[in-house]
């Protein structure tokens, strides 16, 4: 599951028993990332808030942009944990089972549209080379049309799975199988 201790939601107690349970209640199950995260149920729990505000949460971004995002950034890091995830949630809110196959053709294509292009381009160069960003960057986000709240949340969503990708990575937490990687998106 992964390279250190994990606690198992049968043997949680206290704090972590009550995180676990708030996360089964609200997405379905446990995922093996949030397990990892077991040994700091506060950590973990501000953690699900910002995912949760940053991901499903009102705000100035679609949700196919934001799982864009989080795809684009998991697959700059090599991260498929993530990849798997994000790919799987941008398929069901897309309604698409392709969605994947197209955003990452689309990506790198010249037929994506100047929005989405644009927050990919950036979304990317966040993940790879965060102090080669400027200002032209954000021009070139203004110009695709996006506003500057939008810019915002797009960087930290970015900002987020950069985070959420090390502690996968850095953990060596494993991809569940199954129904156990069923969320409620």
């Amino acid at each position: 599951m992964a390279w250190i201790k994990t606690i198992d939601p049968l043997e949680a107690t206290d704090r972590t028993k009550e995180v676990y349970e708030r996360i089964v209640k609200e997405r379905g199950h446990l995922a093996n990332i949030f397990r990892a995260e077991g040994m700091e149920p506060d950590v973990l729990s501000h953690q699900v808030d910002i995912y949760e505000q940053l991901m499903m949460g009102p705000g100035p971004l679609s949700r196919e942009e934001r799982e864009m995002i989080a795809v684009v950034v998991s697959a700059a890091n090599k991260c498929a944990y993530g990849v798997v995830h994000h790919s799987e949630a941008l398929e069901c809110v897309d309604e698409d089972p392709g969605a994947l196959k197209s955003l990452l053709a689309e990506y790198a294509s010249k037929h994506e549209t100047p929005r989405n292009k644009s927050l990919l381009v950036y979304a990317a160069k966040l993940t790879l080379d965060p102090k080669d960003i400027t200002a032209d960057d954000i021009m070139d986000l203004r110009d695709a049309g996006l506003t500057d709240r939008e810019i915002l949340r797009a960087n930290l969503i970015a900002s987020y799975f950069n985070f959420s990708n090390r502690v996968s990575l850095g953990l060596g937490v494993e991809l569940e199988t199954g129904k156990t990687r069923t969320y409620r998106y």
